[in-house]
């Protein structure tokens, strides 16, 4: 009977697990570095700062993502608690979605993971009507560079083009928030499957 009762509480548990699947759930997280991680200079307060940045998909312990807020800064080897949140409440959402879609339909080169960053810094950071990595606020400066603008601007260009992507948006009220489109680890879901471990040891002890 009292197994019973036990695998009658799993199953309510788990019930209210995937109620409250996602949203609002915490997630710890490694950056573990960023691949290509082009060095890419520019700025993103119309050249009162211009500084080299690592540019491209960053890799965490458990999935790939992109920045979406370039103002915060996040380590190599640094652990940190991220907080899951719903992808509607981030500005253009639906934009970088199709910008995420674009990329896993590309040939993922370095190039194109540097381009689609630096395209998803200009739909969440540019002030201005008309997007451009070659002008206004965001902007990349060195002429080096230029070939990463010019592929953003195709990017950018033929946005509406590319498939929406599901996203996951993760947020750090010190560190960068950034947006996944890979399944994350969910700590609800283990902590279940380590009780329905338990219950069917004790089961079989008893």
């Amino acid at each position: 009977m009292k197994t019973t009762k036990l695998l009658m509480c799993a199953v309510a548990l788990a019930a209210a697990f995937a109620a409250t699947k996602a949203h609002g759930q915490n997630l710890t997280a490694t950056l573990t570095g960023i691949v290509p991680g082009l060095t890419v200079k520019g700025t993103f307060n119309n050249g009162n700062f211009i500084q080299d940045y690592a540019s491209g998909l960053m890799t965490f312990s458990s999935f790939t993502a992109f920045c979406v807020d370039p103002y915060q800064d996040l380590s190599y080897g640094q652990t940190l608690t991220y907080q899951v949140q719903n992808p509607s409440t981030l500005a253009n959402s639906a934009t970088i979605a199709r910008l995420v879609g674009g990329y896993l339909a590309s040939s993922q080169t370095d190039a194109d993971a540097a381009a689609v960053q630096w395209a998803i810094w200009e739909t969440t950071t540019e002030a201005l009507a008309s997007p451009s990595l070659v002008n206004g606020n965001v902007r990349i400066t060195a002429l080096a560079n230029q070939s990463t603008a010019t592929l953003a601007n195709q990017y950018l260009a033929n946005v509406n083009s590319f498939a929406h992507v599901n996203l996951t948006y993760l947020t750090n009220s010190t560190y960068q928030d950034v947006v996944t489109w890979c399944p994350v680890p969910e700590p609800a879901s283990a902590g279940l499957a380590a009780l329905s471990s338990l219950l069917l040891l004790r089961r079989r002890r008893a």
